[in-house]
């Protein structure tokens, strides 16, 4: 079932992850909204835009992957480690108690999920 429609799901999950393209362009606005505080100084600034320049080309890849199949494999494990990252550093700080965290953290954690099973061959 994944297997047969994984360019559909590639290219879902993949304009979802470079949707973070906004916390480059607006770092301030996104943090808020979505972890309830701004960094402060210019380094945790720096950090936020670069983290969401990198969500977005990993997004762009699974897009990328799923007309390219000669890529997929790699770029899916490339963003499950990404997104098992992401899933850890909320799920094991205080991020866990705030919702749109939590809620982002079960999104990515389910796309992983997915990818693997696309990986064992579902």
């Amino acid at each position: 079932m994944i297997t047969s429609n994984i360019e559909v799901i590639l290219i879902v999950t993949g304009v979802l992850t470079a949707t973070m393209l906004a916390q480059f362009v607006a770092p301030s606005w996104t943090l808020r909204h979505a972890f309830g505080e701004v960094p402060s100084g210019t380094v945790g600034f720096v950090l936020a835009r670069h983290w969401g320049l990198l969500l977005f080309c990993v997004g762009m890849l699974l897009v990328y992957s799923a007309f390219h199949p000669t890529v997929r494999q790699p770029a899916v494990v490339v963003a499950s480690v990404e997104k098992v990252g992401f899933v850890a550093c909320v799920f094991g700080t205080s991020l866990r108690q705030r919702r749109i965290p939590s809620i982002m953290a079960m999104g990515d954690g389910l796309m992983t999920v997915i990818y693997m099973l696309y990986l064992i061959g579902l």
